[in-house]
């Protein structure tokens, strides 16, 4: 299992006591997505993953799920694991990342943190363990890879191990490791695989189509091609808690609030007015699309097939993405809505597909991770992108232009 020290400093920690603690807020603001958005950039303004599970968390009013198992009878323990399996199948998050939440929630409604401590899921290390940063990643964590292969894309470094994401470019691939770091390869033309000296303490990677992005202490590092401005970050820009690298475009959060940079050839980083309580974002060719903490998708530039045109009435959306001429939703209930271009088949999901927990799908083809760690794709088939290799138990996934990628046990 890789286990990643969460909340270092326990500034998470102690951001959750204050606000159960304030007689204005209490443990009702633990189910405010917007509210808690707007206490956590003030309170964790160096914390971008802990805020973003824990903005999820508040959306799901996941401290009353937790608090309902315990008025059940339940133990501590299977409480948790209820909670934490009841968490992941409904966000895009790593198992530590819910057992985490849970965890720390369990905490802020007034439990023992050294029982905690006792139960936490075996993938999560409270911050009150091994400050010293001795915990080691375990090595069982690799990366599968298919598909297109002609500037080395599926080509993985040997001894890459404990990797906790992915990133597919069009002709690049990365992988962020438990100890922060990235690890970059296929094409080297624009320097998109030279990943900057020093660069350390990741939590968040994204692939473009000659450029990558990462961030580290709430900021954002880019690398590779530059011709529209795509890795020339705005200066300033801090808090981020998440990014997206489009084919010429880059997208950030920040405090709720889209930055976006680069080509704007069709207004894709024309942010739209008002645009406010983001979550995440996703970056396409020539579209740009947000999420927002009451589960609302927002879309812009390129329309040429309807890709920035979201459908209307989605239901509690929970993650998003964005192709070529695509877009992708999943919905709380774990199910996928498609929408953009169709004659490559990338609109068309899957039928019976469900218990879907993550998506992706930069190119022309999409991939989908269910509960239970397998994969289906479905789209553009040109280079074997869709052909999944018999796997089981993946934890992330990431769909390149003609290749895709994978996170799995050894």
């Amino acid at each position: 299992m890789t286990r990643t020290l969460w909340d270092d400093d326990g500034s998470a920690r102690r951001a959750l006591r204050s606000i159960v603690r304030d007689p204005q807020l209490g443990v009702a603001a633990l189910a405010q997505p917007q509210l808690m958005t707007n206490l956590l950039k003030d309170l964790l303004p160096d914390s971008p993953r802990e805020t973003a599970v824990l903005i999820a968390a508040a959306q799901c009013d996941l401290a009353a799920v937790l608090r309902g198992h315990l008025a059940d009878g339940l133990d501590l323990g299977t409480a948790s694991r209820l909670t934490s399996g009841w968490f992941a199948k409904r966000m895009p998050f790593t198992r530590e990342a819910c057992g985490w939440a849970v965890a720390e929630l369990a905490i802020a409604v007034g439990v023992d943190p050294t029982a905690v401590a006792e139960v936490t899921l075996p993938d999560t290390v409270p911050y009150s363990v091994a400050l010293d940063g001795s915990a080691e990643p375990d090595a069982d964590s690799s990366v599968l890879a298919w598909g297109d292969n002609d500037e080395g894309e599926t080509d993985i470094p040997p001894g890459l191990a404990a990797v906790t994401a992915v990133a597919a470019g069009w002709y690049h691939s990365l992988a962020l490791t438990g100890r922060g770091q990235v690890v970059a390869w296929g094409s080297s033309a624009h320097g998109m695989t030279t990943v900057p000296a020093r660069l350390k303490s990741v939590t968040a990677i994204s692939a473009g189509r000659y450029h990558s992005l990462a961030v580290t202490g709430g900021k954002v590092v880019a690398w590779g091609a530059n011709g529209f401005g795509q890795s020339t970050v705005p200066p300033g820009l801090s808090g981020v808690t998440a990014i997206a690298a489009g084919s010429d475009h880059s997208l950030a959060v920040a405090s709720g609030r889209v930055v976006a940079w680069g080509a704007d050839g069709y207004g894709q980083t024309h942010v739209p007015s008002g645009l406010a309580g983001v979550i995440a974002v996703a970056a396409g060719a020539g579209h740009s699309l947000a999420l927002t903490g009451s589960g609302a998708v927002v879309g812009w530039g390129l329309n040429d097939f309807g890709e920035a045109a979201v459908p209307p009435g989605l239901p509690g959306v929970v993650a998003i993405a964005a192709g070529v001429n695509q877009s992708l939703a999943l919905t709380a209930a774990g199910s996928v809505v498609a929408w953009g271009r169709g004659d490559y088949g990338s609109t068309a999901v899957p039928a019976g597909l469900a218990d879907v927990v993550a998506i992706s799908g930069n190119g022309t083809h999409c991939l989908a991770l269910t509960s239970d760690g397998a994969i289906v794709a479905w789209g553009s088939n040109d280079c074997g992108e869709c052909d999944v290799p018999f796997v089981t138990g993946a934890t992330a996934v990431a769909a390149g232009y003609g290749h895709s990628l994978a996170v799995v046990p050894d």
